[in-house]
């Protein structure tokens, strides 16, 4: 597949909208971390799900909840019979019905 040559202006667009993604998403997960949000009620905003939480690995957003680090987030995700490698979005529906079910969604 051929990248196609953008003009600095397209660049520097894709760069900006970028980096708002990954600031928001830091701050999702200082929320989920400081215990100001919950992960169904992120789940439940479907604009702030589709446009950042989708494309975010389950093992950042597991992580990011209070009293979990990253061993603990790799225990829950292989209970689960989920790749610590996924991303919210690439869940199958039974890692996605087992996923809800842990954390209580919907």
């Amino acid at each position: 597949m051929a990248l196609n040559n953008l003009s600095d202006t397209d660049r520097r667009k894709g760069l900006k909208a970028a980096l708002e993604v990954r600031k928001k998403r830091a701050e999702i997960k200082e929320l989920l971390k400081k215990g100001k949000t919950e992960i169904r009620l992120l789940f439940k905003d479907v604009k702030l799900f589709e446009k950042y939480i989708i494309k975010m690995k389950v093992i950042e957003l597991v992580s990011s909840l209070p009293g979990n680090g990253k061993v603990n987030a790799l225990k829950i995700l292989k209970d689960l019979k989920i790749s610590p490698n996924k991303k919210v979005g690439g869940l199958g529906k039974n890692q996605k019905d087992n996923f809800n079910r842990f954390f209580k969604i919907a």
